[in-house]
């Protein structure tokens, strides 16, 4: 059984918002995780600085995650 397809509301090459989800290929992990080292924390409110690093985080895990299935 197939799960119908979402609708795409928004696409830009591997870019999809379905008007909920925003789908981002794996592969932007390292990008992301670029911009995110300029970001200058001393300038943000404390609920702002969690959310950044629970950010940071995930994709840090994620860019692990492809790692170590590389490496396998």
């Amino acid at each position: 059984m197939k799960k119908p397809q979402d609708k795409v509301v928004l696409q830009s090459d591997d870019l999809i918002y379905d008007g909920k989800n925003i789908v981002i290929p794996s592969y932007y992990a390292g990008v992301f995780y670029d911009y995110l080292t300029y970001v200058d924390q001393n300038k943000m409110n404390d609920a702002d600085k969690q959310d950044y690093f629970e950010f940071l985080k995930f994709i840090e895990d994620i860019l692990d995650y492809k790692q170590s299935k590389y490496n396998k």
